[in-house]
């Protein structure tokens, strides 16, 4: 969802629109803001921050550039943008899964609306739901109180 606002912010100025009211933020500034809600979100070391930032500032520069040749070369078709963004979205997940813990891997796929098959167990970390239904489902192994026996004269 974001990566989709975050494409909706870059037309906009590549089709004339809004580029008055205020200049536009760079790739990297973008980044810079992702980086600093991520590191407080994800609870991120400094190495892991230094990952993500070079990671995000590298493809958000290089998706901003494949807008530009699309719109320079005369490309309006909205698929053909969703198709890039799309296409540089994966290469964050793919190069965020290296940097990244598995439990701060799934926090930043629900964070970006990708992380819908997980779900936050009753230990405060993240599990596929199949598997905690399974865990659900297992039968309970019930302890019966033990009986006082009688004492013996």
């Amino acid at each position: 969802m974001k990566y989709f606002i975050l494409a909706a912010v870059l037309l906009i100025p590549a089709f004339g629109y809004a580029q008055q009211q205020q200049p536009e933020k760079s790739p990297e500034e973008i980044a810079a803001l992702e980086v600093t809600a991520l590191e407080e979100a994800l609870k991120l070391s400094p190495s892991q921050a230094f990952y993500v930032d070079s990671i995000l500032c590298h493809n958000y520069r290089a998706l901003y550039d494949e807008y530009e040749d699309k719109r320079s070369s005369g490309m309006q078709n909205a698929d053909t943008y969703r198709h890039v963004s799309e296409k540089w979205l994966n290469k964050n997940l793919e190069a965020l899964k290296l940097v990244l813990d598995e439990q701060q891997y799934i926090m930043y796929l629900k964070r970006i609306g990708k992380g819908r098959e997980y779900k936050k167990g009753k230990d405060g970390l993240y599990y596929k739901k199949e598997d905690l239904e399974k865990q659900k489902q297992q039968p309970k192994q019930k302890q019966q109180p033990k009986q006082k026996q009688p004492k013996q004269k």
